[in-house]
């Protein structure tokens, strides 16, 4: 079921903790609310679950105004940071707990929670405490928990976060496909980028309480709106350039007394703030190919699968990223930048 917010807004006193937000997550879609702390993506989540109420604006889930209406009184369920799994009853209790309280008779709890065990891959693990399960197995005992009362909207409150890094990755593709399995709405919220970019049907980036942007997950990496879109998807360097239009559909942008096509069709004439991904530079030793953005290496580190470098040029202080680990190059090394057209882009100051 679809989720709609028009024009919300959430005061706390004279804090305003969102400010005018509208979007919409459509049916069978996975929507990702992602932001630095403080930016309002879990107040956000929040009012779509009813534990918070707007101040000012409209909820509507599956059509519905659920506005001022209370979390018993929406179809949703959600998974928490922390699972809140209550210790002293086993994985069996923790799932149906929800069913009983819905006045669901115990036979039809016990046997949809098993049901649910089984969705999330934890048949025969009925009898056992939470404290007996991996933090993965108690992420899946949460998941099960919410899925057994068959919400119209599933929500993750950063679920992730307690988890390991390769635990992490492998939770949110088990996530990733039960959503696609199952045609669950699921609205999302996490501040990890990768995360998000792994997971998401679309992101919604957050920040200061108000919409930066939003948009598929390639969009948002290649497509940039803003400075801080630039710097928070992902890692890149600002650099000011000037820039003139080719034609209707590409740019020609100059970095230091290098120049680059690029594909643009909004970026006025002038000087403008570029953003340059790491991934983009490709490092040579001088001089280089004819064009290439000369440079002088500052800093130099290895990190086993690729070398990363500070790199001093007429554009600024450049980070790049060298899959060459066998030949690194040591700080004073004299350099070639050749930049990938797809990883430079204009940005609206």
């Amino acid at each position: 079921m679809s989720v709609q917010f028009t024009d919300v807004v959430k005061r706390y006193g004279t804090t305003t903790a969102v400010s005018g937000v509208s979007f919409t997550v459509e049916t069978g879609t996975l929507v990702t609310l992602l932001g630095p702390s403080g930016c309002g993506k879990t107040t956000t989540l929040r009012m779509i679950a009813g534990l918070e109420l707007p101040s000012a604006g409209r909820i509507e889930i599956a059509g519905r105004d659920v506005t001022h209406l209370s979390a018993t009184q929406r179809d949703v369920s959600m998974v928490f940071q922390s699972y809140a799994l209550f210790p002293h009853m086993s994985v069996l209790e923790n799932v149906a707990y929800g069913l009983r309280r819905s006045s669901v008779g115990r036979e039809e709890a016990t046997q949809r929670a098993r049901e649910g065990l089984a969705t999330v891959g934890l048949t025969g693990f009925d009898a056992r405490q939470p404290s007996e399960l991996s933090g993965g197995q108690q992420q899946r005992v949460a998941v099960a928990r919410a899925l057994v009362l068959k919400p119209s909207v599933l929500l993750f409150d950063e679920p992730l976060s307690n988890l390991d890094a390769r635990l992490r990755r492998q939770m949110r593709e088990e996530i990733r496909e039960l959503q696609r399995r199952l045609g669950l709405t699921v609205v999302y919220v996490t501040h990890d980028q990768q995360e998000a970019m792994a997971v998401s049907d679309r992101i919604i980036v957050m920040n200061a309480g108000r919409i930066e942007q939003q948009g598929s997950p390639r969009e948002l990496y290649e497509k940039p709106a803003t400075p801080f879109l630039a710097r928070f998807m992902g890692e890149s360097n600002p650099a000011r350039g000037t820039v003139r239009r080719i034609d209707a559909a590409r740019v020609r942008v100059r970095l230091g007394d290098t120049g680059i096509e690029v594909a643009d069709s909004a970026a006025p004439d002038g000087e403008a703030t570029v953003a340059v991904r790491p991934e983009a530079i490709a490092v040579e030793t001088a001089p280089g190919p004819a064009g290439a953005l000369a440079g002088t290496i500052a800093k130099a580190s290895y990190l086993g699968t690729h070398m990363e470098y500070s790199i001093d040029t007429a554009a600024g202080t450049l980070f790049a990223t060298c899959p060459r680990v066998e030949r690194p190059l040591p700080p004073g090394t004299a350099v070639a930048l050749v930049l990938a057209p797809r990883g430079v882009i204009v940005v609206r100051d």
